[in-house]
């Protein structure tokens, strides 16, 4: 990965869009939020997950903070968050008004809390929409969580509730790397590819 070329593009407060995975939870929740993507956007791509990148001058790298369902919420280098990914969408917030600095503070304070495999926001820990909420206070608007197209809700989410023994937040507000998204407050940047 060449470090000068990619600091030319990428900034500190970047978003990364993951796509959907071959894994059974970003399987399901792509799925589920595929209707939130605006066509108009840059892609169709229907993404699953999301983090924020961070420049370290002092380490002269870059690093990712997110949210994940085994490790919780970690700060990882950017190499290591692609080693598991096949191509990334970096998108950056349009508001200039915007303090990065402050959302990565906010963010290494939650480092370690738990993931929040249930999506409800009473719940401890974080999704990784739900953390980039956090970071990003008052930046984007919670929307209905989709848990399956026109309102409907997937099999595979009742099974999952049911392990958890908790009810489907089904419309109820929340966030999805994709309702981010659809809100229209990003551009579209580049595409990080897998090395």
């Amino acid at each position: 990965m060449d470090l000068q070329k990619m600091s030319e593009s990428l900034k500190t407060g970047d978003l990364l869009f993951v796509p959907d995975t071959h894994e059974d939870l970003s399987q399901i929740i792509a799925k589920s939020t595929m209707n939130e993507t605006d066509l108009s956007l840059k892609t169709c791509q229907n993404y699953t997950h999301i983090g924020v990148l961070e420049y370290n001058s002092k380490y002269n790298d870059f690093f990712v903070l997110h949210a994940t369902p085994i490790k919780g919420c970690i700060r990882e280098t950017l190499s290591v968050f692609l080693n598991n990914q096949q191509a990334i969408d970096v998108y950056r917030l349009k508001k200039s008004t915007i303090s990065h600095k402050t959302a990565i503070q906010r963010g290494k304070k939650l480092l370690g809390e738990p993931y929040n495999s249930s999506f409800i926001a009473e719940q401890p820990g974080y999704y990784c929409s739900e953390f980039i909420c956090a970071l990003y206070k008052n930046v984007f608007a919670q929307t209905p969580m989709s848990f399956g197209p026109n309102g409907s809700i997937l099999p595979e989410w009742h099974d999952y509730y049911k392990k958890l023994d908790l009810p489907i937040p089904n419309r109820l507000p929340g966030s999805s790397p994709n309702s981010l998204l659809s809100q229209g407050l990003t551009a579209f940047i580049t595409t990080l590819h897998k090395e």
